[in-house]
């Protein structure tokens, strides 16, 4: 999805920056220049240790930056994935940036984001429409959309047991499945709509230490099929809510495949209000049919995960369909 916006004239595709930024994504509500560029810049053992060239090599791109500026496996945040997205020579839009961002006036999170995005996409030759993409992203909704009041949000969705077998394989999730279960006891709720990582003062502290304290067994052992599938639920759950009153443009992976053009073409008249042919055509190969994972489990263990995603698989159903959510 990144790549496809990523093709569009008129959009800035700004991948992952929102999960790369990690703890501090959504606070505070009015840093400075300088405090939000330190965001942006600080590099994050934690964020390391999930994301670096050989736990991550398909998602994590500035491992593939050649003679790179700063150590892949203790990168600044925005350099992660975002900038080498966008452009062939990330560091030196780094280190422009680095000059100019700390310059900026204390204002609102939201004016710093748009500032940002407004520079990087000058520095495209002046796209017009920004569209941030972060896996997980749902459960910010409601976060989001008091931010960018005017955005129109897409709700991506995928079958519930596939995308829960992908985050048993993902270091990212994995951490996040066991904070998630670890961190409820203690009244801390990483899937909150209003103190979600990333958005709670809890979550940086969280962060420090987990950067400190050893993570390799963590990221290492797979979660079980029912903790995948229950955080899959609750996720989906409890990041509608915050939808409720809003028409997002919805869309599934599965659809995405079985009818590319169709699917894409919708994609760029909602956001962009245009969908030129030639983006179309050029983006309809990126979708790849993959056969689901689910055939691969045993009858107990595939019983197991559709249980677990029985709850947001309902809940998804439900607001689709315009009824109160279960």
């Amino acid at each position: 999805m990144s790549e496809i916006l990523k093709r569009h004239p008129a959009i800035l595709s700004v991948s992952e920056l929102f999960s790369t930024v990690g703890p501090h994504a959504f606070r505070p509500d009015r840093p400075s220049g300088a405090a939000f560029w330190r965001h942006l810049s600080r590099p994050s053992r934690a964020l390391s240790r999930t994301g670096n060239p050989q736990v991550a090599p398909r998602e994590f791109l500035y491992g593939r930056v050649p003679d790179p500026a700063h150590d892949p496996f203790l990168c600044p945040p925005i350099l992660a994935i975002t900038l080498p997205h966008l452009f062939a020579d990330p560091d030196a839009v780094f280190a422009t940036l680095a000059r100019d961002v700390p310059t900026w006036p204390r204002r609102s999170l939201a004016a710093q984001y748009l500032s940002l995005f407004d520079r990087l996409a000058a520095d495209l030759g002046g796209r017009r429409v920004w569209v941030e993409r972060s896996g997980g992203s749902l459960v910010a909704s409601g976060t989001l959309l008091r931010m960018f009041p005017a955005a129109r949000p897409v709700l991506l969705t995928r079958s519930g047991p596939d995308t829960a077998l992908s985050m048993r394989d993902y270091p990212a999730t994995r951490l996040a499945i066991w904070m998630w279960r670890r961190l409820a006891p203690l009244g801390i709720d990483l899937l909150s709509p209003r103190h979600h990582y990333g958005r709670g003062a809890i979550w940086p502290l969280i962060a420090a230490a987990g950067g400190v304290a050893g993570l390799g067994p963590i990221l290492s052992a797979r979660p079980t099929l029912a903790d995948c599938g229950a955080f899959w639920s609750e996720l989906t759950r409890k990041g509608l809510g915050p939808l409720a009153g809003h028409a997002p443009l919805i869309l599934s992976y599965e659809s995405l495949c079985r009818a590319p053009q169709d699917e894409i073409r919708r994609l760029g008249l909602y956001l962009a209000d245009e969908a030129p042919e030639a983006w179309v055509e050029a983006c309809a190969a990126l979708p790849q049919v993959r056969p689901t994972r689910l055939a691969a489990l045993d009858p107990a263990d595939r019983r197991e995960v559709e249980l677990a995603c029985a709850p947001g698989e309902a809940a998804l159903a439900a607001w689709t369909q315009g009824r109160s959510l279960p």
